[in-house]
């Protein structure tokens, strides 16, 4: 083919340029090369950083959703520990003096436990004794300790049907009996000229006058020399989270 002539010449041509640069000039070479050499490391890097750039981004991602977990779960703890703080005080009010009680706990209530009973999770362990008396928020008397175990115990309310507990009703602390009537309510009966009226607190007998109910209504049978007192408690004890028990 007539064409391959010259093509043969030019590559002969090329080669013997090289040739000379190579072992005449070698400097020559590695100076146009240079260029083509510093472009493709340039190349190189930035793939290499554009890789980086979305390894730091998941990083930060993941770091992001770990810090919104631990908010979350401090957040939550806080609102825990907010509740308890204002529960106690509702139990314990202001004071600053040495408490004598033993403080517990609610581990269940109506309608977990059954009604008219508290289990608490404090017991001999913690010098909680049958018969002991437990008080709600502001000192208000709701029971007495049923059972102990090492751990919880088992209180009694004075509404518990059947338990009678002996009170006082009125200004004039009349002795009374109250008795159990269930899902809070409590009874008593007194002569019917007692002059006991709807709106009369009833107390826990004993040191101080510790109210733990109050009439909210009076037999009026004109043929009864005796009157049924109907007596509901000051505090709902089915609301109670803490109680303090007197050792």
């Amino acid at each position: 083919m007539p064409w391959l002539g010259p093509v043969a010449l030019a590559l002969f041509v090329l080669v013997f340029i090289f040739a000379i640069l190579r072992f005449v000039f070698p400097g020559v070479l590695v100076s146009i090369a240079s260029p083509f050499w510093s472009a493709g490391s340039s190349l190189s890097s930035g793939v290499g950083n554009i890789g980086s750039f979305f390894t730091d981004k998941a990083t930060l991602t993941n770091e992001r959703d770990r810090l919104l977990a631990d908010n979350a779960a401090y957040y939550a703890k806080n609102a825990q520990l907010d509740a308890r703080v204002k529960d106690l005080e509702r139990l314990l009010g202001d004071r600053t003096e040495r408490f004598g009680g033993i403080l517990a706990g609610v581990l269940s209530r109506p309608p977990v436990s059954p009604y008219d009973m508290l289990i608490v999770d404090a017991g001999s362990d913690s010098r909680v004794r049958v018969g002991s008396r437990a008080d709600g928020p502001g000192g208000m008397p709701l029971g007495e300790v049923e059972s102990v175990t090492k751990s919880s115990a088992r209180i009694l309310l004075y509404s518990t049907p059947g338990k009678e507990t002996e009170s006082w009703i009125g200004e004039a602390r009349l002795p009374v009996t109250l008795v159990g009537e269930g899902s809070g309510a409590m009874s008593a009966v007194v002569a019917r000229e007692a002059g006991i009226s709807v709106g009369d607190l009833v107390y826990a007998s004993g040191p101080g006058a510790l109210p733990i109910g109050s009439v909210i209504e009076v037999g009026n049978d004109p043929s009864s020399p005796r009157s049924r007192v109907d007596i509901r408690p000051l505090l709902n004890p089915f609301s109670v989270t803490w109680v303090t028990i007197t050792p």
